[in-house]
């Protein structure tokens, strides 16, 4: 089964101040061998890293493979964000564009972002949805 981790697992498990225990939570997904990025959140996580962070997320990038961009991203990214308000919730354009990638590959897309529950509800995504520990 292959897992796509989303950009808010990989904030939580690199951000200095995140505490051990939620580290100690998300580290069997990111070693898991079936985890995968996407350039979506590659994008959504080096766009504003700081030079020490950019270096730290793409080394451990290299760990990892990364699915195809479909061809047809931007009309899927379009369709999901449609049907979701449609249904009255607006998301935001990254998390349709990581949807529309793990829906493509039938992935399961791994995340804390409730965002995520809303694409769910309108299409064939499916969703991992974590909390993260007390």
């Amino acid at each position: 089964m292959t897992l796509l981790l989303d950009t808010s697992l990989w904030i939580d498990f690199t951000r200095s101040r995140s505490p051990l225990a939620l580290k100690q939570f998300i580290a069997p997904f990111v070693l898991d061998p079936q985890a995968h990025l996407a350039e979506p959140v590659r994008f959504e996580l080096l766009r504003s890293a700081r030079p020490e962070e950019a270096r730290l997320l793409a080394a451990q990038f290299t760990t990892l493979p990364c699915l195809a961009t479909p061809p047809d991203l931007w009309q899927q990214a379009i369709a999901l964000g449609q049907a979701c308000r449609q249904s009255g919730r607006t998301v935001f354009s990254l998390d349709l564009l990581v949807a529309a990638v793990a829906i493509h590959h039938g992935a399961v897309l791994v995340s804390f972002d409730a965002d995520f529950d809303a694409i769910a509800a309108v299409s064939d995504l499916r969703l991992q949805r974590l909390q993260r520990p007390a």
